[in-house]
């Protein structure tokens, strides 16, 4: 069994918000990504139809200054399964994502074998 690990390291960019009592900003970018993420990443993965036990996570150490990390993982049969998927559906997804945050959000892939 092979996980699949996406890493998406998106810039940190502020929008203020002086019309909601209580909020001074949100991070709009990471908002966004978890939003594009929901809808277009993860929906693609299953349609794909060879991940399982699919999981989004924010990485708590800060990896890049000014920039939050997401992990997106999910698991396959064989690295050639996850390998293909990468390299045909998500590289169109991923084009859309550069395109869509113009340049403020970067990634890699880690490929790793469940061992026990």
């Amino acid at each position: 069994m092979i996980i699949l690990n996406t890493t998406f390291i998106v810039e940190d960019a502020r929008l203020k918000l002086e019309s909601i009592e209580g909020l001074n900003s949100v991070n709009i970018n990471v908002v966004e990504f978890y939003a594009w993420a929901r809808h277009t990443y993860l929906p693609a993965m299953d349609l794909a139809g060879i991940f399982t036990d699919k999981v989004m996570a924010r990485v708590t150490t800060r990896v890049e200054p000014g920039a939050t990390s997401v992990a997106i993982q999910a698991r396959t049969a064989s690295i050639e399964q996850g390998q293909r998927w990468h390299d045909d559906t998500a590289a169109i997804l991923r084009d859309d994502l550069v395109a869509r945050f113009n340049g403020q959000a970067l990634f890699f892939t880690t490929y790793m074998e469940i061992v026990d």
